[in-house]
């Protein structure tokens, strides 16, 4: 069964863009040259600035710091992450919920898929921080937009 390009139709409800066709057939997309960290964008909400995501990371990958802009939900479907900032390492069935503006670095230690539910206030949604401590780039809107 082949899913809507737009969930909702009504004026008084917000445009929702669903990825088309399942996700299982989609080929993941890179978001980096050296294919560690890839995407699949579920769906897009721009009024209500919201995206559903999964996630493929190679193990070894090392985020780095950075700040989510908006409330973040990250369930693992499969391998094992650590976020260093709570000194915690969630494995497959586990659920994390990460709060508005929360710092942290994540290291992915085996190959891992997230799905994650991203509901801002913004068109940035993530902000990765450099060792000054400033802002050295960011996950938008668009950049999921483009991934769809």
């Amino acid at each position: 069964m082949q899913q809507a390009k737009i969930a909702s139709k009504s004026e008084n409800m917000p445009m929702v863009k669903v990825a088309e066709g399942m996700a299982s057939q989609k080929n993941w997309l890179a978001m980096d040259e050296e294919e560690n960290f890839n995407i699949k964008v579920l769906s897009l909400d721009e009024e209500r600035k919201s995206v559903e995501v999964l996630f493929k990371i190679k193990g070894g990958y090392r985020s780095g710091a950075h700040k989510h802009t908006c409330e973040t939900h990250v369930y693992v479907i499969q391998g094992k992450v650590k976020n260093h900032a709570i000194d915690c390492t969630f494995k497959a069935g586990d659920y994390c919920y990460q709060p508005m503006n929360d710092v942290h670095d994540e290291e992915f230690l085996e190959d891992t898929i997230v799905y994650a539910s991203y509901r801002g206030e913004s068109d940035t949604l993530v902000e990765f921080i450099d060792e000054s401590g400033q802002v050295c780039g960011e996950f938008k809107m668009d950049d999921f937009r483009a991934a769809m």
